[in-house]
């Protein structure tokens, strides 16, 4: 019986989650909402509805399609369920105090706080938690690279080239600066955020939970975290878009480190999506 409504609860929360995508989509069709501007940041362009979900749709349909070789494995399932709830509480508290502080810390600021919300916090928790226990790897070495492609480049003709693909931003700053928040981009989003919201968070909701409710609930906490794109003004046209554009993104990012358990695979979308000096290559060729 407790089997069954764990079940029951587990279908529940996914079926609910997936509600919010849907909801989300469809108040922005019905509000006349069909571009969307993805980023806060100033000169951003808006991209349509269809760019924010089909190419990741379509990357999570084939990857449905090929498995890996090798089945891939859990991490972390051998660990005390009481270590993985004390651990999960405090990732998931770390994402939420993000979420409230990202409004407030702009330019240097909200560099640092993604760098103690998102790594500092977590990894000192992770050791007073654990004591004299040994350390958790919920990082495995790599088991497939050639299953995933399918995937990576259906997601990348999709959303970089042809229609779909967004314009460039206007108003960059000089190269100088540009390579500077590039690579502070690169390794406080691109590649820390894959680590806590995938392989720390969701790794950890999948051995608890299973693997669709910690997908919807790492990619609603990811979202959560763009609290910048809502604006007073108009809460809920902010709301619905981080969960159209990076609760999808996060979905697909998700979805990919749990079929695959390679991490560089939604690190390198996560790169491709935020490094501007890829669009500028494409449109040299």
């Amino acid at each position: 019986m407790r089997t069954i409504e764990s079940r029951a609860s587990r279908l529940t929360f996914t079926v609910t989650c997936g509600a919010l995508f849907v909801l989300a989509y469809g108040w922005l069709v019905l509000t006349g909402h069909t571009e969307i501007v993805p980023s806060s940041g100033s000169g951003a362009p808006p991209i349509t509805l269809w760019s924010a979900f089909v190419p990741a749709l379509a990357a999570i349909a084939l990857a449905m399609l090929v498995p890996p070789r090798t089945e891939p494995p859990l991490p972390l399932q051998d660990l005390p369920r009481e270590r993985l709830v004390k651990e999960s509480r405090i990732l998931v508290g770390a994402a939420v105090l993000m979420a409230i502080a990202a409004p407030f810390a702009r330019d240097l600021l909200y560099y640092g706080a993604k760098i103690l919300f998102l790594l500092v916090i977590p990894l000192v928790a992770f050791r007073v938690i654990r004591g004299s226990q040994p350390k958790a790897r919920s990082i495995p070495k790599p088991v497939t690279w050639l299953a995933p492609l399918p995937a990576v480049v259906a997601w990348f003709v999709l959303s970089q080239l042809g229609p779909l693909a967004p314009p460039m931003p206007s108003g960059l700053p000089d190269m100088v600066t540009l390579v500077v928040l590039s690579l502070l981009t690169l390794l406080t989003a691109s590649v820390l955020e894959e680590f806590f919201y995938r392989a720390w968070l969701q790794t950890r909701l999948e051995v608890l939970y299973g693997r669709w409710p910690a997908i919807m609930a790492s990619s609603l906490l990811f979202a959560a975290m763009h609290t910048t794109r809502i604006k007073p003004e108009d809460p809920l046209l902010g709301i619905a878009t981080i969960i159209a554009f990076q609760g999808v993104f996060g979905l697909l990012t998700g979805y990919l480190w749990s079929r695959y358990r390679n991490l560089w695979v939604p690190v390198f979308i996560h790169v491709v999506t935020n490094l501007v000096f890829v669009q500028m290559l494409l449109n040299l060729l």
